[in-house]
């Protein structure tokens, strides 16, 4: 009968083997911790809880997101450095900490923000279409990436109606009227059904420049599932020839 010294020694072992594996898959530069917080938000955003404890749960998915943003962009100090500051500025404006009017810190956050997806979207399609990258580090990183297309023109949509009220057209009150829970959750919707060029019509771009961010969202939502999804597949082809 094995002491129960021998059973610490291998549970101790099987545990150093876990912690091991879990290093060596994610690790400064990698999607999973990413992929994980930004569906986390979406959800939140999603079901729109317009309380002072949804405030806050979203609040900690935002902040979710922006440290696993920071530990993507980690992997070079130069992306990490341009991404803290943009973190930082955006995180300050949606506290309220600048001298500005609210309406102003509100489109600065929202352009801050978006300029933040915009950096990891470059760094995570940087890694998606590297050769040497893992097949399963890719298709997490395009996960990421669409992900990050969505929330991103959630962020732009947003900052449209902000500069040019009544831009947008939806069934309900109207957007003037709506919490911010409320608009978030619309127009995270709205960038789904864009991006997917499903269109319910049940939101409606009116103004020139929405209608401008609408069709460049379908494009770049049909581009990026058309070329991310040809290069994965001849990856996966050229690997097994």
């Amino acid at each position: 009968m094995a002491s129960p010294d021998v059973h610490e020694d291998k549970a101790r072992d099987r545990t150093g083997l876990t912690l091991r594996g879990a290093r060596r898959h994610v690790r400064p530069g990698s999607f999973p911790f990413l992929l994980v917080a930004i569906a986390a938000l979406y959800l939140l955003n999603g079901l729109a809880i317009d309380s002072g404890v949804g405030f806050l749960v979203v609040q900690g998915g935002r902040l979710g997101v922006l440290c696993a943003g920071i530990y993507v962009l980690s992997a070079h100090r130069l992306t990490l450095w341009v991404g803290v500051v943009m973190s930082v500025l955006a995180v300050t404006f949606e506290a309220g900490l600048w001298p500005v009017d609210a309406h102003v810190g509100r489109v600065l956050e929202d352009s801050i923000a978006v300029g933040f997806f915009v950096w990891i979207l470059a760094v995570v399609l940087r890694e998606v279409f590297r050769p040497t990258t893992p097949e399963r580090e890719a298709v997490i990183g395009a996960l990421c990436g669409f992900m990050i297309i969505l929330v991103m023109f959630m962020r732009v949509h947003g900052l449209v109606e902000a500069v040019f009220p009544g831009s947008y057209q939806a069934n309900g009150p109207l957007s003037s009227q709506r919490s911010d829970a409320a608009l978030e959750a619309t127009f995270q919707y709205f960038s789904t059904i864009t991006a997917t060029t499903v269109g319910f019509g049940d939101v409606v771009p009116v103004a020139p420049v929405a209608r401008i961010v609408t069709g460049l969202e379908a494009i770049v939502g049909q581009l990026y599932l058309a070329v991310v999804i040809a290069t994965l597949v001849g990856r996966v082809v050229a690997r097994r020839e």
